[in-house]
């Protein structure tokens, strides 16, 4: 499936399911294919250069895309070339990272970015806000999700799509991050995984 096309399948599955998986090791992997009706993509956080495309290759194949976390990937490079090499041959639909100096790169080679922002205090929250409008990346995600003030203003004031991942320990805060506007929900919790967290009633 071509880059174009994968970039079409995520917005569907995002409007659609509005949550994203977070595969912290290889056995998640089956989970998140088992559960895919729910989830709109995942994020790869496990494998390192002998076995990633592998694992990319076939959770693609299920039609889920991944954003490949390229600094939890061993023995990756992050200079152009690694880069280039994730775009080549890798060919996961995008990448997320927390390094301007990786998002630059990889938008100038054409890539789909997630930027992950820690908001530790006010001061990182302040900074996001006043760069906000020069960002590149395509999406930016924002760690912990237990923030639903800053989450409802910054989805206000960004013209980027914000989502939302960390601390989510079940449905109720997942519907929380959700009423604060960002487009997805980002977690590791593979009991949501089989949830779908747009139904009214997603426990039924």
């Amino acid at each position: 499936m071509g880059q174009v096309n994968m970039r079409k399948v995520f917005e569907e599955r995002l409007r659609d399911f509005k949550l994203i998986a977070a595969i912290k090791e290889p056995k998640s992997i089956e989970k998140a294919i088992k559960y895919k009706e729910n989830i709109s993509a995942v994020i790869l956080m496990t494998g390192n250069v002998l076995t990633v495309k592998e694992y990319v290759d076939v959770l693609q194949k299920e039609g889920l895309p991944v954003i490949l976390h390229v600094e939890k990937i061993g023995g990756l490079g992050l200079d152009d070339y690694g880069i280039e090499f994730i775009k080549k041959y890798i060919k996961p639909f995008g990448i997320v990272t927390t390094k301007s100096s990786i998002i630059k790169k990889a938008k100038s080679k054409g890539m789909f970015v997630i930027q992950r922002v820690f908001l530790i205090d006010t001061e990182v929250y302040d900074h996001l806000v006043d760069n906000i409008d020069y960002l590149q990346s395509d999406i930016i995600e924002i760690m912990p999700s237990r923030a639903p003030d800053f989450l409802h203003k910054l989805v206000e004031r960004s013209t980027i799509p914000i989502i939302t991942g960390g601390l989510l320990t079940n449905i109720c805060d997942t519907k929380e991050a959700l009423a604060q506007g960002v487009s997805a929900v980002t977690t590791s919790n593979t009991d949501l995984w089989k949830l779908n967290i747009t139904n009214p009633n997603p426990l039924q």
